[in-house]
């Protein structure tokens, strides 16, 4: 059984959530391209072009390659969504290479949290077999396999990584945690009554901190 608790979403992640809440996505049935657009006040078009979005003041909009499969149309939307929610504007074509990767590869980090939301994976049933779960996110999500297995195997590395993080910081606590005499065995009490009975016969003070 996943152990959610454990999960730290990025911070791309939590925007995303609070993006999708405030306009009322919240389950997968929500995940819609023509319902996002719309709540989000974005024009949606499919045409006879390669797939875009444009910004200018207030109008916002997309357009989706319309000889695209149905899998590719909704990567394209909500890689396009993404170009529009980081902010990446103007023309393209004259940005440097190096420039244009990194918005491409921002684009995509988006898309990938965006069609399957964390919060909405962790609403849906534990199969029997844990196998099974990439096959339900594909599913559920209408993403290909590869794209399910690639979020699912992410969920569980941050999953790991959070429980080692804690593991971490128990063991450092319990390392310089200082040392109770109530859970002194019997012999080591003894040692320390007759060490103090000493040191107040010589008329020494004893400091226990």
């Amino acid at each position: 059984m996943l152990q959610w608790n454990y999960y730290q979403p990025t911070e791309l992640e939590k925007r995303i959530t609070v993006l999708y809440r405030s306009i009322g996505i919240e389950t997968v049935d929500d995940l819609q391209e023509d319902l996002i657009a719309a709540r989000l006040g974005i024009k949606l078009r499919y045409e006879d072009a390669p797939s875009f979005s444009f910004e200018k003041g207030n109008f916002r909009c997309i357009v989706i390659d319309k000889n695209l499969s149905r899998d590719d149309k909704r990567k394209h939307f909500f890689h396009e969504l993404g170009h529009l929610f980081r902010g990446h504007s103007g023309d393209q074509a004259n940005f440097p290479d190096l420039f244009k990767d990194l918005l491409e590869e921002q684009a995509e980090q988006f898309a990938k949290y965006a069609m399957m939301p964390h919060y909405m994976i962790q609403s849906l049933p534990m199969p029997e077999y844990e196998r099974y779960y990439v096959y339900m996110i594909a599913s559920e999500f209408n993403v290909s396999l590869e794209l399910a297995k690639e979020r699912w195997e992410q969920i569980k590395r941050r999953i790991s990584a959070g429980r080692w993080e804690e593991e971490c910081i128990y063991r450092e606590r319990n390392r310089y945690r200082k040392a109770s005499p109530d859970n002194w065995c019997d012999d080591a009490k003894e040692v320390f009554r007759i060490a103090i009975e000493r040191k107040m016969q010589k008329g020494q003070g004893v400091i226990i901190r």
